[in-house]
């Protein structure tokens, strides 16, 4: 298959079974294919298995934060210029210095509306496959 021609993929991290679930169509309508996880150790698996062109983590995961798992993203040079999003509706301003320091994509806040989300993906989306071009 032409490289070019391959399909983006999306890994989305969400505790909120809801937010997931309305996510997943917004990154499908984009023509990504989307995995949907809602802990930190079900990304950890995802990850091990396969190269995302765009994370989208909640700050807020059952077993651990999304700063966490940003680092642990970080640490794999396999993904260490993946854009990363960061979902929260919350967010204490030091933690988010802290994920701009580990370099994340962006921030988007709750609520946010399906046009917001879909922008920014694709625009996540477009810069890394200009990255990877680039690379070759």
């Amino acid at each position: 298959m032409n490289e070019s021609a391959r399909q983006s993929v999306v890994l989305i991290i969400e505790e909120d079974s809801h937010d997931n679930s309305q996510c997943s169509p917004l990154v499908k309508a984009l023509g990504a294919t989307c995995y949907r996880v809602s802990s930190l150790e079900d990304a950890e698996s995802v990850l091990k298995l396969n190269t995302p062109d765009v994370v989208i983590v909640d700050y807020s995961l059952p077993d651990g934060s999304g700063i966490d798992l940003i680092g642990l993203i970080r640490q794999n040079p396999e993904h260490r210029n993946t854009p990363i999003i960061l979902l929260t509706g919350e967010i204490h301003p030091n933690e988010l210095e802290r994920a701009v320091m580990m370099g994340i994509y962006a921030f988007l806040a709750r609520p946010f509306s399906p046009e917001e989300f879909s922008k920014l993906v694709s625009a996540a989306i477009t810069e890394e496959s200009h990255r990877v071009r680039n690379d070759e």
